[in-house]
């Protein structure tokens, strides 16, 4: 068990050196960010230099004449270079605030239920494993057949298995087929039902379902902590183990927690 939190603890200390923008790795506009928004303001003083430099070199008269096309041309040029300019200067002063992780509020667990067979018990940790190596996610709760079946990563203080209860949210998933990705659950009135068993400053799940029997929750301890290939892993994850879980007989009732 002692390994088991020492473990967690690393990877948690390892996901903050890491400090990775949620989406960065394949969305191009998070990549660039900055260039992007200096370059409108890179453009409009291309445009107004263009000007002055065919001004110089084509031997058009500097003086503005109303009656000459180039010079309308010119005014026209100038104008649409000075509000890419104040464009530029707006997007680069409006520049978002860098995203920063928290520090859970909560107890770190290791539970898995122990009358299921070693084998589903196996791929219940890989589970968490692959989740807590590969994204920010910093618990794992996995309820089948109305039963909390594993609980990894932090919990709220004093959480038991027992506290953990399938809500609106997750029946509405399981109902549906298809996840819910919570990425701002501190402002989300439906966090009531997470707050049994998890942190209460977890800032964002997903509630993937388990085919009709179960729901698969993963938390984040960032605002849009998951990108969209996260949220594709966990839905594979959940399917994978719907096909482990679906011949397995109902689990008995769990045990505490131990922390």
């Amino acid at each position: 068990m002692g390994q088991s939190i020492t473990r967690v603890a690393a990877a948690q200390s390892d996901k903050e050196l890491q400090q990775v923008t949620p989406d960065e790795e394949y969305d191009i506009v998070a990549r660039y960010e900055s260039t992007l928004r200096a370059l409108p303001l890179g453009i409009g003083a291309l445009g107004i230099v263009g000007v002055l430099l065919n001004r110089t070199f084509s031997g058009i008269a500097p003086v503005v004449d109303a009656t000459s096309s180039q010079s309308r041309a010119d005014v026209l040029v100038i104008v649409m270079s000075a509000v890419l300019l104040l464009t530029g200067l707006s997007w680069l002063s409006l520049k978002s605030r860098p995203i920063e992780p928290v520090e859970p509020d909560g107890v770190i667990v290791s539970y898995i239920d122990e009358s299921l067979p070693s084998s589903v018990a196996a791929e219940l940790s890989w589970a968490w494993e692959a989740l807590d190596a590969c994204t920010r996610c910093v618990a794992l709760v996995v309820i089948y057949q109305g039963r909390c079946i594993l609980h990894q990563g932090f919990a709220a203080r004093n959480a038991s298995p027992a506290d953990v209860k399938m809500g609106p949210i997750c029946a509405k998933a399981i109902k549906s087929g298809t996840g819910n990705y919570l990425a701002n659950l501190v402002f989300y009135p439906g966090r009531v039902e997470f707050v049994p068993y998890l942190p209460e400053n977890i800032q964002g799940v997903v509630v993937q379902p388990i085919g009709e029997d179960g729901v698969l929750i993963a938390a984040t301890d960032t605002q849009r902590g998951f990108s969209r290939l996260d949220q594709a892993w966990a839905a594979t994850i959940a399917d994978k183990l719907d096909q482990s879980l679906s011949s397995v007989a109902s689990p008995t009732q769990p045990a505490e927690a131990q922390t």
